[in-house]
């Protein structure tokens, strides 16, 4: 649940610090007042998109500071919380500053992260229930997933679209290879001459750089054998020769450390080095050794590497890129030679993935229907305490074509009116009613929603004091299980609140700036006296106020 809030420099607010009850909290201002601030600013503190215009001093940081205390929901071992907690730790702090320049700095218990990592744990945290919502109550292709939350169909669901997956993958290969059949004796036809090209001059793997080497060689060979004959005449033991002059420099420096021992390292430095001059004369012997002239090799060199570099041309770059070419190219021509065998094959794993489909889509099917006429139940029992005592509600469970949620297709009916035929719910539905279609649905989902937090926005739009008192009782009971944060107009609603907090609209220097404050007592019985006076408090609203706050047990 959120336990405190902190934001600076955000919208109307300079500076707020705010604590929060586990249960229902509401705010109650007048209109205008900025009531939706604080919502707005905990969404941002969640990941949700920032505006610029909501820095309230642009030379300086705007922050959100959220404290989630995660010892209940089970979100202490959650997969997306636990890395982010260190043992003991019962708070999940959430942190996002906005510097002047733009730039956001946001960090998860300390941790620096981006935003969409707080956007990710975010929706684990809060539930934010508005308009949209309405209009995804609205909208059919939302209602299989709110059915699916009372059904508890994880294991049902992962192993049908285990097997979904798969079929997919196949129907795909399927189609494609059914794309194939009108050209495909003429693509088998290149693909042949492809393949033989290429078989028939046979590259292997670095062959070419290894010809250019012994095409330099042999192209070569007369410079090559004159060079080294001039080297090795060097080091001959003629007169003159580098090996004569190392034999006497060797004497010499014999005698040098005989009258200095100092010089005796000048010696074995000599010794090595005559043994590196030897070790050098004997390589460059071999090589001249091995020096060919053989001209029928040069020329048998330069055709290969002539059909080497037409492959090149035509296939890649390199040879490593043309023996790549020809796989792909052998793979391709073996699919479409065997086409019929292929297709055969496909068909009859489609076949047997289809019956396993159909037996995990109808365990599906028949879990959903089960669930649909519990929904029905709960949502007219729930209508009929809102007061809408005729209604029928009906969740209709169809076939559809396969998807990766099944094979049905879920969409909500309702009839708010004795003799009215059911009808889907977006055709006749008004605004006050969706937000109590909406708060039965969440009524009924109060045992499968994992999420702590609700936010409500707009949850009693449209609905009159007559109706008040039902939907403060129903969003009591929804926040024993789940702390709830509610914008209302109602005094009604206001009144089962664990937590008042007034919200208002002053001006300080030359400033407007809104003021969030918890209000108890008197102060309580004034702001809901109000509430039903609509500006000034009178007796009567007093007496009024009191009397709802203390058949709460306020």
């Amino acid at each position: 649940m959120l336990e405190q809030i902190r934001v600076r420099n955000f919208a109307l607010i300079d500076e707020l610090v705010l604590e929060f009850h586990p249960e229902l909290n509401v705010f109650t201002g007048e209109t205008g007042a900025g009531k939706t601030i604080l919502i707005d600013a905990l969404s941002i503190a969640l990941g949700e998109r920032f505006d610029s215009t909501q820095v309230r001093l642009k030379d300086q940081s705007a922050l959100v500071e959220a404290v989630f205390d995660v010892r209940k929901n089970s979100l202490k071992n959650h997969f997306e919380i636990k890395p982010w907690l260190v043992d003991g730790d019962d708070s999940f702090i959430i942190r996002r500053e906005i510097t002047p320049d733009g730039k956001n700095k946001c960090s998860l218990n300390g941790q620096t992260v981006n935003v969409s990592a707080l956007r990710q744990v975010g929706k684990y945290l809060a539930d934010f229930h508005g308009q949209h919502d309405h209009q995804q109550l609205l909208d059919q292709t939302f209602h299989l997933g709110m059915l699916d939350r009372l059904t508890h169909l994880e294991n049902d669901l992962a192993r049908y679209q285990t097997i979904f997956s798969e079929y997919s993958k196949l129907k795909k290969e399927r189609e494609e290879l059914k794309s194939l059949d009108e050209n495909r004796e003429r693509e088998c036809d290149l693909l042949k001459y492809q393949m033989d090209e290429i078989e028939k001059i046979d590259p292997k793997e670095n062959e070419d750089i290894a010809l250019k080497e012994e095409h330099v060689k042999l192209a070569n060979a007369e410079k090559l054998h004159e060079i080294t004959s001039k080297i090795l005449n060097l080091f001959s033991d003629e007169d003159g020769s580098v090996t004569e002059k190392l034999g006497i420099c060797a004497k010499d420096l014999s005698l040098l450390s005989k009258i200095d021992e100092t010089t005796k390292p000048f010696v074995n430095q000599m010794t090595e080095a005559e043994i590196a001059i030897g070790d050098v004369a004997r390589a460059v012997q071999d090589y001249r050794d091995n020096l060919s002239f053989d001209e029928d090799r040069l020329k048998e060199i330069e055709d290969r590497l002539d059909d080497l570099e037409k492959i090149k041309r035509k296939y890649g770059r390199s040879i490593s890129a043309a023996l790549q070419f020809l796989l792909k190219t052998r793979e391709r021509y073996e699919l479409l030679a065997n086409f019929t065998e292929k297709t055969l094959e496909l068909d009859k794993k489609i076949s047997q993935l289809e019956k396993k489909l159909k037996t995990e889509a109808a365990e599906l099917t028949a879990k959903r229907k089960r669930a649909a006429q519990k929904l029905k139940t709960v949502i007219e029992k729930e209508l009929n305490d809102l007061g809408i005592p005729k209604a029928k509600f009906e969740c209709r469970v169809e076939l559809a074509e396969p998807s990766e949620t099944g094979l049905n297709r879920v969409e909500f009916f309702v009839s708010l009116n004795v003799g009215e035929t059911v009808l889907p719910l977006a055709k006749i539905i008004s605004g006050g009613e969706a937000s109590r279609v909406m708060l039965a649905m969440k009524r009924a989902l109060i045992d499968t929603d994992q999420i702590p937090t609700m936010i409500f926005d707009e949850i009693d739009a449209n609905i009159g004091g007559r109706l008040g008192s039902t939907v403060g009782e129903k969003l009591s009971e929804i926040s024993k299980k789940h702390q709830i944060l509610l914008i209302t107009h109602l005094p009604q609603i206001a009144s089962f609140a664990k937590r008042h907090i007034k919200v208002s609209k002053v001006v300080e220097g030359k400033r407007t700036k809104t003021s969030y404050a918890v209000i108890e007592g008197n102060a309580r019985v004034k702001e809901l006296s109000e509430m039903f006076s609509g500006e000034k408090e009178t007796k009567i609203s007093v007496e009024h106020a009191r009397e709802l706050l203390e058949s709460r047990g306020g």
